[in-house]
């Protein structure tokens, strides 16, 4: 069912992140995928959550993403269960095997479409923010096509080259996030966190399932379980897990801090428009630009990424996956187009796209995980069922 790695070169070297053999040139480590995640979830959690997080929590929105990271500690068992029982097979060839290739195929597909969605949600932020930040009166059809372009060239690599060429643009995105933090603190006034749960639990509750909806794609680590050199440990999903976390407490918790938890709630972009109270000493200010880097370097990864694990998905000949490919980035420029105003597209998102995301692949990882025990506990009566002489 699942095709051959797209290069057959065995039995080299590469040094990234210190020495790491790597024995399939379409292998990559886990550090690598950790980084990945941290790039492509990244932009989710930091950016495209906030805003219905904000609407939907108030001031106490940031108790959610604490509660949601407990539980996403606790669900990564499961995860870690699910890899042990596959023995690290490809998981749908796995799945294939076990429940037939119809049953398969139907959740294949259905994985498909979310990504796919994931990454059209991606590129509509990411037009609708240059629209509204710096290209107003630029075609949004002329920047999609760019942006798809290059998504689809990378997407074209494997996943050692996306994750060498993620390392180079990571290390810049860190540094300007941790550069805006610093710079604003003369403007945070930490009191406006206060009082804690002034409406109750309700509004807690009501923001954990947008961060949720970012926490679970942490389940790419057992899609992609066969492309990594060695197996993933707890410890590995932990660090994830963490990191996802920080990133939405970071430009949560500063919206809310600098602009306060009102006007935090009309602001389109939180994380963008703390860009704009930057300065550097009396005289240097508008470094709002550098943004630029950051958003565009976090989606082109995201959906370069999400293309390539619909390719890695996608049981067909190269050339066949390359129509389909091509067909699944016509669908997400076509739900960019789509003629909504963006106060109706933000509507959709808050109520339909992100809820129902989560509970979709949060649906899928129970599943597999009720699949793997029925299966693991077959073969454990069979193996204690003692043949008769």
């Amino acid at each position: 069912m699942h095709k051959q790695s797209i290069s057959t070169n065995t039995n080299f070297h590469i040094i990234l992140f210190g020495v790491v053999e790597i024995k399939n040139s379409d292998s990559i480590t886990v550090l690598q995928l950790i980084l990945l995640l941290m790039t492509s979830v990244g932009l989710q959690n930091h950016v495209i959550v906030i805003p219905p997080m904000i609407k939907a929590g108030g001031r106490d929105a940031w108790m959610g993403t604490i509660l949601v990271l407990i539980i996403t500690l606790i669900w990564c068992f499961l995860l870690l269960y699910i890899q042990k029982k596959t023995k690290r097979e490809n998981l749908f060839e796995w799945l294939s095997g076990k429940i037939g290739r119809v049953t398969t195929y139907i959740i294949l597909f259905s994985v498909i479409c979310y990504l796919t969605i994931l990454a059209g949600v991606t590129l509509r932020e990411t037009i609708t923010w240059i629209g509204i930040a710096f290209l107003p009166e630029t075609p949004a059809f002329l920047l999609i096509f760019v942006l798809c372009l290059l998504a689809w060239i990378l997407a074209s690599t494997d996943f050692r080259t996306i994750s060498i060429v993620n390392f180079f643009l990571l290390i810049m995105i860190v540094i300007l996030g941790f550069f805006v933090a610093f710079s604003n603190i003369k403007f945070k006034n930490y009191t406006l966190l206060t009082p804690i749960l002034e409406n109750g639990y309700k509004p807690v509750l009501n923001s954990m399932v947008y961060q949720a909806s970012g926490m679970v794609e942490i389940l790419l680590f057992v899609f992609l379980q066969h492309k990594t050199d060695k197996p993933f440990k707890y410890k590995h999903l932990a660090i994830i897990a963490l990191i996802l976390t920080g990133l939405t407490m970071g430009p949560l918790m500063g919206a809310i801090v600098e602009f306060g938890p009102i006007e935090a709630r009309k602001l389109r972009f939180p994380a963008y428009e703390q860009w704009g109270l930057v300065t550097i000493g009396h005289f240097i200010e508008h470094v709002d630009f550098l943004s630029i880097y950051q958003w565009l370097s976090g989606a082109f990864i995201r959906i370069s990424l999400l293309l390539l694990v619909i390719r890695e998905l996608i049981p067909l000949k190269k050339v066949a996956e390359r129509w389909c490919i091509g067909i699944v980035i016509l669908v997400i420029a076509g739900f960019t187009l789509l003629p909504i105003s963006d106060f109706q597209y933000s509507d959709i998102l808050t109520k339909n796209i992100l809820p129902w995301t989560f509970w979709f692949i949060f649906g899928i990882s129970i599943f597999l995980g009720a699949i793997v025990a029925i299966f693991a506990n077959r073969e454990r009566r069979t193996k204690n069922v003692v043949p008769e002489k």
